[in-house]
C-alpha cells in the first residue's frame, strides 16, 4: 500500500524527469539555433556544442512562468580563432542571439 510519502516521492520523481527531458530538448533547439545563425553568417560553430550558462524561472508572454535559459557557444570565421556567442530562450522559443565582433578574411 502506498503511503502519502511514497506518493509524494513518485510525483517529485516525475516532475524531475519531466524537467530533465524538457531541458534536453531545449538544449537541442539551442544548438540548432546557434548552428543556423552561424551558417547564415558563413561562420563555423566550433565543437558542435553549446553549454547551459544560466537558468531562471520568469513570466512568459502569457503571464505564465517559463524557464529562461542562456546558453554559451564558440564560433570562428577562419577556423583558427575562437569567438564567444550566447543565446537566450524561453521554453523552446529563441529570444536573442549575441555574437562577439569577429574578423572575416576574404580570399
Amino acid at each position: 500500500m502506498l503511503t502519502l510519502w511514497d506518493l509524494f516521492g513518485l510525483v517529485l520523481l516525475a516532475v524531475l524527469l519531466n524537467h530533465w527531458w524538457r531541458s534536453r530538448d531545449a538544449k537541442a533547439f539551442a544548438l540548432l539555433y546557434a548552428a543556423q545563425r552561424c551558417q547564415e553568417l558563413d561562420l563555423q560553430l566550433l565543437d558542435q556544442s553549446i553549454v547551459l550558462h544560466k537558468i531562471r524561472l520568469k513570466r512568459g508572454d502569457g503571464g505564465m512562468p517559463q524557464w529562461w535559459r542562456e546558453y554559451r557557444f564558440e564560433f570562428s570565421s577562419t577556423g583558427v580563432e575562437r569567438y564567444p556567442g550566447s543565446l537566450t530562450m524561453s521554453g523552446y522559443r529563441l529570444l536573442s542571439i549575441e555574437m562577439a565582433s569577429h574578423v572575416t578574411y576574404m580570399h
